[in-house]
């Protein structure tokens, strides 16, 4: 934030070959990165009250500081930390995003090494200890491209050409509006919209990743405004078998980043 069919990949993390679950272990943290309780049973939501998936998301895009706001960013930077639960791994973190769906993060965790994933908005990469350094293709690439892109908040409706108002659910103690939206070539995304505050809560979906595809749901946390723009401080991502937790210490806007930034390092 400014922020499927997950009964086909259930995985046992823990016990997996380890090498293997390094690897899946990494893709869902760089899917953390950027995309930085579960709900209860969907309740129907009354007719007369029942807006729109377009005025959900007009209303999300004005609590999170409004389309003009959102468009003077031209460049974000963020620093934080990294725990993983409960395999008790510790780290910091760093990323850089700018528009034209370009990206960059890098994860130092202790006792694994650095992590390495970009994309220049054309072609998308990652480096870590486990799989070196590797191209992303296919639906991999897509997914990406559609997580960096950098003015997502404003262009869902463009993004997303299919979605559907699913119901009400609960994320944790508040109601939220539920929308399963569909992007050509990718497994759907479900976001969680609190029905007060217009702001999203949640958001669902499935990492492409070699080793296998992984469902994902991602909380948004300690909201706070940085240059007129809401930004998650805290995001908890929960897969079937572990928790990342993401604190961001430090979030920046309109520095210059150059675009050798983004770029595959020649290794």
């Amino acid at each position: 934030m400014t922020l499927s069919n997950k009964g086909c990949y259930i995985l046992d993390i823990i016990n997996i070959d380890p090498m293997k679950r390094k690897s899946i272990l990494f893709a869902v943290i760089f899917a953390t990165l950027v995309f930085s309780a579960f709900g209860q049973k969907a309740e129907p939501a009354k007719a007369a009250k029942r807006p729109s998936v377009n005025e959900i998301l007009d209303k999300y895009v004005k609590a999170i500081g409004g389309r003009d706001a959102i468009q003077n960013l031209k460049s974000r930077t963020v620093k934080g930390t990294v725990d993983l639960v409960p395999m008790n791994l510790k780290g910091t973190f760093e990323s850089y995003a700018a528009p034209e769906a370009k990206g960059f993060s890098k994860l130092t965790i202790a006792g694994v090494g650095n992590l390495l994933e970009g994309t220049d908005g054309k072609t998308a990469w990652s480096i870590n200890p486990i799989q070196g350094s590797r191209e992303r293709t296919g639906a991999e690439l897509l997914q990406a491209k559609l997580l960096n892109n950098f003015y997502r908040d404003i262009n869902l409706a463009k993004l997303f050409p299919k979605m559907e108002l699913k119901g009400i659910e609960k994320v944790g103690e508040r109601n939220a509006y539920a929308i399963v939206a569909t992007a050509e070539g990718l497994s759907p995304e479900t976001w969680y919209f609190d029905t007060e505050t217009s702001l999203m809560l949640r958001s669902d979906f499935i990492a492409i990743a070699p080793e296998g595809n992984q469902p994902m749901t991602s909380y948004y946390e300690d909201l706070r405004p940085v240059d007129g723009v809401m930004v998650a401080h805290r995001i908890r991502t929960q897969t079937p078998s572990f928790e990342i937790i993401l604190t961001s210490t430090e979030v920046k806007h309109n520095l210059l980043i150059d675009d050798s930034k983004f770029a595959r390092p020649k290794i």
